[in-house]
């Protein structure tokens, strides 16, 4: 790279190959992936989900295809080589401007002087990936090659200073400290530069605009070295030089002072390091985490980072071997080796000394090192206490940083290192990232467990791991010989805090542990008899057991939830009492009672009651698995209690519980119709309207006097008579819903509904709008925002024929509406009609994206029979379109599916006269092969097919 670096491919900026800017941002997105992994294979599959983040093409590997032979005219011969199973981006070091940065900085470091840095930097055209930096999966690589950026500038300003040019160093420094005004490491040599310009005034004004900035924004204290920086040219003493990219790992500080080694590397904690080194010396700093989260690790590189800065070093006082409170204090004279001092003198042995006193795995002997560290913050005064612990100290003064597990990223990074230590074979590819990323949530990203896992490698793949994790985490074992007893197994890891816990802590935990997810504190109160269940709650959150999620900005309940790896030990020991049959029928008998308050939608707060109930939907799923196979009854009652849940929402999952429950042949209770309901509404929406009639006969023949459920029956079956067209069977069946619905009923307003549509649709238009206007005023009046959707919806439908633009004004506010609340059944068929009017009004290409939104909204929720119903408004779009064999083509598959309903009124005569149109247009013979191809196309074939052919418009 002698003479100035021009790489081939160019990410520092625009994406570029050489000077010239590549102009399709399809290609420049595929050359921003490859340039993620130079020099490795990128499966095609990743591509091309990478490649078309939002709309990816049905045939995703030809598309790619036809993206790379483009990207290979603007590269040249050579770089983009095929390599199965995808592609991979052959580049020499400097043929990419990232590496080529990194190998400048290196050899810069290696004493190749202040040009390596200068040519690195002209490297930069710009943010890292420009476009796509706010994006996955550049996102964390952009952040890193920003960060590089920022530290070659850092490191350009210190080589100004040890070349003795204070001046050029400032004004570069005061530039870079304008842009990044939080970089300590800016503002420190901001300080040093204008103190060895002869500029202490100054220095001493930079350090306090410096404070100001950190207490008025993060309401932070400068870190040690500022202010050491601070006192040095407050005393008038000549400046230190400053090492210019000074690592923090080395064993020997400049004053002699021992700073421990750091130890295993740091992974997905730059952010907490930066931020526990800035708070050391402003009073105790208590570490706190659950068991093997990293808090040993986090607080020797938190020693490494800052030990140089304590005249005397580092201290580490390993507490775990400590049995009692009487010995910690031992255990510290002992370890700054103060011959000759009394064993529990520990004032004496400090008093006098610039150190840093760690103070290692503190939870078991808390009350001891809490009385110790409130002695030595106020004898000691020069002494700083950095302390690990599963729950605060509760000093004062202390300053607390919780540990939390590692982010998705990290936790990934470290399983694989740890997995390739294990197994040099191992890799991270394409065919198990899934698995890893499953292993590390399995394990709530904890760096303990992954460790332990990662050790498994050599006898198993990801994918095997991941499937005996949920009942094989106790049996994860270190391979090393020499580990802590404490974190040989995963088991031990949580054994040993839950040992350190009063009986009634223990009794709370266990009884938390049957809820599937986090929990609000009445659903604790409904498992848990404790009478002071907030504090034990509150003491259970010190200990890092319990993790709580507070919602001060807006006043919602307060959450708390347990790891994945405490809740099966916690689990296993309430089986082990024989507390776990009680605990979950408290659970199941909680959601039940939960969704008798919440599940009915109706009202002003159908919203709120929506959310609420899937905010809880693990806790549903979790009792109604349980309740099936214990008491069915009791699980048909949670299923029948989410009748208008699943009408809302279309959620499958609500109709695969009441299939399996029929199915089974248990004894349902006073719930059996309402479960036939549920099943009904789902076959109907899956495009089985014959199940769906069998469901309503057989909830109808069962259903007792006064149960919901005839209405809802009665509305269903109103619902299957018009999708078959039976006009005046639709009416009555809707008359009878709203006869036995219950005033204000959601069930009764939604079958009035579908009365004035049989009307409509029969021909008595103005009977049906001045209905659905009155209808909508009473709706107004009631103020239920999930009814809103479909009473414009309404009105817009039966205005559909008469006046197309004022339906197509009430079908767009439809839309919008169901979509700020969740309506998912209002907003697909209020799509349907909006495509189909845009087509009308000769508005295709408005058209065309309704069509594709309607598409997908279907898909998504697995509703067979209005997708169909979507796919007649798509037809007559292309023939608008002039693309009648594709309009042909689809016509034949949707008139070989019955599952969408016969046409009837005006829909059969548009589309009468559509084909009549395409036979004219294109003969009998081209019209008959056409739907020939459509009829033998799958379902999705047939979903693909009118989505390729609206992207291609």
């Amino acid at each position: 790279m002698e003479g100035g670096v021009m790489a081939l491919v160019r990410v520092l900026g625009a994406i570029a190959v050489g000077d010239a800017p590549v102009r399709s941002a399809r290609v420049r997105r595929l050359l921003a992936v490859l340039a993620l992994e130079p020099g490795r294979v990128v499966a095609v599959d990743r591509l091309v989900a990478h490649v078309w983040p939002d709309d990816p093409p049905a045939h995703g590997e030809a598309a790619l295809h036809s993206a790379v032979a483009r990207a290979r005219r603007v590269l040249g011969d050579g770089v983009l080589r095929t390599e199965p199973p995808g592609y991979v981006l052959d580049l020499p070091p400097d043929g990419l401007d990232a590496t080529a940065a990194v190998v400048l900085r290196d050899r810069s470091r290696s004493g190749g002087g202040v040009d390596l840095l200068d040519e690195a930097l002209a490297l930069w055209r710009g943010p890292a990936f420009a476009e796509f930096a706010d994006e996955d999966p550049f996102r964390p690589v952009a952040a890193r090659l920003d960060e590089l950026r920022a530290d070659l500038e850092d490191a350009r300003a210190q080589a100004d200073l040890d070349l003795g040019r204070p001046g050029d160093a400032v004004a570069r420094l005061e530039e870079l400290v304008a842009a990044a005004p939080f970089r300590e490491r800016r503002r420190e040599l901001l300080v040093e530069a204008l103190h060895r310009a002869g500029r202490a005034g100054d220095a001493l004004a930079a350090v306090a605009a410096h404070r100001r900035l950190l207490a008025d924004e993060l309401g932070l204290d400068p870190g040690p070295e500022m202010r050491r920086l601070e006192a040095r040219v407050l005393a008038g003493a000549p400046a230190p030089e400053v090492a210019a990219n000074a690592p923090f790992v080395a064993l020997e500080a400049a004053n002699g002072a021992f700073v421990p080694p750091p130890g295993p590397a740091l992974l997905g904690r730059d952010t907490a390091l930066a931020g526990i080194t800035a708070a050391i010396g402003d009073g105790p700093v208590t570490l706190v985490g659950p068991g093997g989260v990293g808090k040993t690790t986090l607080a020797r590189h938190v020693a490494a980072a800052v030990g140089g800065a304590f005249a005397d070093g580092v201290v580490v006082t390993e507490l775990a071997t400590v049995t009692a409170g009487t010995e910690v204090a031992p255990a510290v004279v002992a370890a700054v080796g103060a011959p000759g001092a009394a064993g529990t003198d520990v004032l004496a042995v400090l008093r006098g000394r610039r150190l840093l006193l760690v103070l290692d795995n503190a939870e078991h002997v808390v009350d001891a090192v809490a009385a110790l560290v409130a002695d030595v913050g106020a004898a000691c005064p020069t002494v700083a206490v950095l302390a690990t612990s599963r729950e605060p100290l509760g000093v004062p003064g202390e300053r607390v940083r919780p540990v939390p597990p590692l982010a998705e990223e990290a936790a990934v990074a470290l399983f694989v290192e740890r997995a390739a230590a294990a197994d040099p074979a191992f890799v991270l590819s394409d065919g198990n990232r899934d698995a890893v990323t499953e292993v590390c949530r399995l394990l709530d990203r904890l760096p303990l467990a992954l460790e332990l896992a990662a050790a498994r490698m050599r006898v198993l793949s990801p994918a095997e791991l991941a499937a005996d994790l949920p009942g094989q985490r106790r049996f994860l074992r270190s391979p090393h010989r020499g580990a802590d007893l404490r974190h040989r197994t995963l088991h031990a890891v949580v054994d040993w805090s839950y040992r350190l816990l009063s009986e009634r802590e223990r009794d709370v935990l266990c009884r938390l542990a049957v809820f599937a997810g986090s929990v609000t504190l009445p659903a604790a109160r409904a498992v848990a008899d404790d009478p002071d269940l907030d504090g034990v709650l509150a003491d259970l959150v010190d200990k890092s057991l319990v993790t709580a999620s507070v919602d001060h900005a807006r006043g919602g309940p307060s959450r708390y939830a347990l790891l994945e790896t405490v809740r099966a030990y916690a689990r296993e020991r309430l089986g082990e009492a024989g507390g776990s049959e009680a605990t979950r029928r408290r659970h199941a008998d909680h959601v039940l009672a939960f969704l008798e308050r919440e599940g009915a939608l109706a009202g002003p707060d159908a919203a709120r009651r929506l959310a609420a109930v899937t905010a809880e939907w693990d806790e549903v799923r979790a009792a109604v698995a349980w309740s099936t196979e214990h008491d069915p009854a009791h699980a048909a009652a949670i299923t029948a209690r989410l009748v208008d849940v699943a009408e809302v929402r279309m959620t499958p999952e609500i109709f695969a519980w009441a299939d399996a429950l029929l199915t089974s042949g248990a004894d349902l209770g006073p719930a059996h119709a309402a479960v036939h309901a549920v099943a009904a509404g789902g076959a109907r929406f899956a495009g089985d309207l014959e199940g769906a009639g069998a469901h309503v006969a057989a909830g109808r023949a069962v259903v007792a006097p006064g149960d919901r459920a005839a209405a809802v029956l009665a509305y269903l079956q109103a619902e299957l008579d018009l999708f078959a067209g039976r006009v005046p069977e639709c009416a009555r069946a809707a008359a009878e819903a709203e006869r036995l619905a219950a005033a204000g009923d959601r069930v009764g307003l939604l079958a009035v509904g579908s009365r004035l549509l049989a009307a409509a649709y029969g021909g008595d238009v103005a009977a049906a709008e001045a209905e659905a206007d009155a209808l909508a005023a009473t709706v107004r009046g009631i103020g239920d925002p999930l009814l809103a959707p479909w009473i414009a919806y309404l009105a817009g439908e039966v205005r559909a024929d008469r006046d197309p633009a004022g339906a197509l004004e009430r079908m767009e506010e439809a839309v919008r509406l169901a979509r700020d609340v969740g309506e998912q059944y209002a907003l697909g068929v209020a799509l349907v009609t909006v495509t189909s009017l845009r087509a009308r009004a000769r508005d295709t290409a408005a058209a065309a994206r309704s069509a594709l939104a309607s598409l997908e909204h279907w898909r998504g929720t697995g509703n067979r029979t209005h997708q169909w119903v979507g796919l007649r408004g798509v037809a007559e779009l292309l023939a608008e379109d002039r693309r009648d064999e594709l309009a042909a083509e689809l016509l034949g598959g949707l008139a070989a599916r019955r599952s969408g309903g016969p046409l009837f009124g005006p829909d059969a005569a548009r589309l009468a006269t559509l084909r009549e149109s395409l036979a004219a247009r294109l003969g009998d013979d081209v019209l008959a092969r056409a739907a020939r191809r459509g009829a033998a196309r799958d379902d999705e074939g047939l979903v693909d097919l009118a989505r390729e052919a609206l992207r291609e418009r």
